[in-house]
């Protein structure tokens, strides 16, 4: 192989290698291009993540609001549950009062009505005695002496 050839074998390999090395640069610039908007990506997820954490902390202090409000309701309730249980019983009590006055009652009806009728019977027995008092009266009245 004389210089000639060799000299046009290097040229070829150094145009070859030429044509590789744009390739391989416009190859860099799409890598590189890439890894500028996978940057930009980033940053803007990073970013995303400080509004999430945010978030999260936001609706964790929510959270915790609510979890208190439910805690303070249940104590409500609870002292609602009780009130509402003495309420029952107070009117348990009552209807049981109620029950024994209306037992009073009627057991006072039933006396009255008792008293009622020995007033009945006293009264006729007085009206029959005035009877016979007036009677007597009138036959000693007309003259007449008997019993």
């Amino acid at each position: 192989m004389n210089s000639s050839d060799r000299l046009d074998r290097i040229e070829a390999i150094l145009a070859a290698t030429a044509i590789q090395q744009q390739a391989n640069t416009a190859a860099i610039d799409r890598l590189t291009d890439r890894v500028d908007r996978i940057a930009v990506q980033q940053q803007a997820n990073t970013e995303a993540i400080g509004r999430l954490e945010v978030q999260t902390s936001a609706n964790t202090a929510a959270i915790d609001r609510l979890t208190e409000r439910v805690d303070s309701i249940a104590v409500q309730q609870q002292t609602s549950t009780e009130l509402l249980d003495r309420l029952v019983d107070r009117v348990d009590r009552m209807v049981s009062a109620i029950g024994s006055h209306q037992e009073a009652l009627r057991l006072i009806s039933q006396q009255h009505n008792e008293w009622r009728e020995q007033m009945r019977i006293i009264q006729t027995e007085i009206r029959d005695i005035w009877q016979y008092l007036n009677n007597q009266l009138r036959n000693r009245g007309n003259g007449g002496g008997q019993n």
